[in-house]
């Protein structure tokens, strides 16, 4: 086998059939003649259109961009508000959240995370988007990652309950024992209104007097003696639709 490597020469052209030459074979077209005449530039019509008149009545008002806790952490008024104060930092908070951060590492202190939010409810009763701020600037996190331990532990409340908050078991033994009728049977003797409420996003629905709210819990650990309850942090066994009212009756002279 020869090592001998063949470049191909290039093929000649004949450039009489070359397309895009003149007639003349390879001479320069007669140039074409050149207007000289002056041009005219016109300037473009400009058309002035009067603004529209539009009625302030009409005028939809455009609603501000909301920011990553307002979408997630809204908050919102409820007749429970009045018994519980706005998210501030007072001495006993920042006592017991610096007692609370200095039981883990300077390097992870970030897991405290679930105790400040404990601390907080325990003051406030519910976590505010202010207080997730405050959280977060404690354990020098973003704010996203408490909003993700809020909205994913249930027993966090992102809204004011009533003076007196009752979870009602809904788990097998709880249902079986009739937890639903409790809970109608306690909405309507108290005027709470739950059809709007949410299992997962917004479970608390609170009475129009501000004195009661009711959600649906999971397990509360006494199957035995369903359905059970808790108010506020009272638990109680054996509530059943006829003992609703004694429930309440309870509490009525601390509202």
């Amino acid at each position: 086998m020869s090592s001998k490597i063949e470049v191909p020469q290039p093929r000649a052209i004949d450039r009489t059939k070359l397309n895009y030459l003149s007639a003349t074979q390879g001479l320069d077209p007669k140039p074409a003649d050149i207007d000289n005449s002056p041009v005219i530039v016109t300037e473009p019509a400009v058309i002035v259109t009067e603004p529209a008149i539009i009625e302030l009545n009409k005028v939809e008002n455009l609603r501000p961009k909301l920011s990553v806790l307002e979408q997630n952490i809204h908050s919102p008024m409820t007749p429970g508000s009045k018994n519980f104060p706005p998210f501030k930092v007072t001495p006993e908070l920042a006592k017991k959240a610096n007692e609370r951060i200095a039981q883990y590492p300077a390097e992870q202190k970030r897991s405290a995370v679930l105790p400040l939010l404990h601390e907080v409810q325990h003051h406030f009763s519910f976590i505010s988007p202010e207080s997730i701020e405050w959280v977060a600037g404690q354990l020098e996190i973003s704010p996203i990652k408490v909003v993700e331990v809020v909205t994913f532990y249930p027993g966090f409340r992102q809204k004011a309950p009533g003076k007196f908050h009752i979870r009602v078991c809904r788990t097998l033994s709880c249902a079986m024992g009739g937890s639903a009728e409790l809970m109608d049977k306690l909405c309507d003797l108290t005027g709470i209104d739950r059809s709007g409420s949410d299992p997962h996003l917004d479970p608390i629905a609170v009475s129009p007097c501000g004195n009661y709210s009711v959600e649906f819990a999971e397990c509360l650990a006494s199957c035995g003696t369903a359905p059970v309850c808790l108010v506020n942090d009272d638990f109680h066994e054996g509530v059943t639709i006829d003992k609703a009212q004694d429930l309440l009756d309870r509490y009525a002279n601390k509202a």
